[in-house]
């Protein structure tokens, strides 16, 4: 059997072709465990990944465009976004069950609930602060959980677009953040 190029496998799977499969996962699963494993650093939730991950390479051939980059840069993309994604959904569902436990727990101290409010506060307040773009994108990232790409979508703006408005929205509030709080400790309130 001659050798097959990932773009032939891929052309492959996209016609259903089980055995390209076959030699695609073979040839990309140590690939794609080693990127999901980096950002994970467990190994049963990579495994995991990486099994939803072969099955959408299969089913969604289609979506690969040589136009836009090797086959193996299109696994890195899909891995790296799966996995990021994975990790802020379960972050967000940590944070809700300590939420509910530190609630049942111990109940919090006006003084922490009121710290709570005023960082609250001055955090959408520095966002109002950022250009209007910029706001968005982080509003739907971080408040609405969508991704990179449903914002881009949404926005009718290239990805790439999208997230360097992230990028920069994030830099600059943390710069707005770190300089009001500067002037604080030093007595300045502007």
């Amino acid at each position: 059997m001659s050798y097959q190029s990932d773009e032939q496998l891929i052309e492959g799977m996209k016609k259903g072709s089980i055995e390209d499969f076959h030699l695609f996962y073979e040839r990309h699963m140590v690939f794609t465990y080693k990127i999901v494993y980096s950002l994970l650093k467990n190994r049963e939730e990579a495994q995991d990944i990486c099994h939803d991950l072969f099955i959408e390479f299969f089913t969604k051939a289609h979506t690969y465009n040589p136009e836009k980059g090797s086959v193996k840069a299109w696994i890195a993309v899909k891995a790296k976004t799966r996995t990021i994604d994975y990790i802020r959904r379960n972050k967000k569902i940590l944070l809700k069950q300590n939420m509910i436990y530190s609630n049942d727990v111990a109940p919090e101290s006006v003084e922490d609930v009121a710290v709570t409010r005023m960082e609250s506060m001055k955090m959408k307040n520095l966002l109002k602060q950022l250009p209007e773009k910029q706001q968005e994108a982080i509003i739907y990232n971080y408040f609405q959980s969508m991704t990179h790409q449903e914002i881009a979508d949404k926005l009718g703006r290239p990805l790439g677009t999208v997230k360097s408005l992230i990028r920069y929205g994030l830099q600059n509030l943390k710069k707005s953040y770190f300089r009001e709080s500067s002037n604080r400790r030093r007595g300045r309130y502007d």
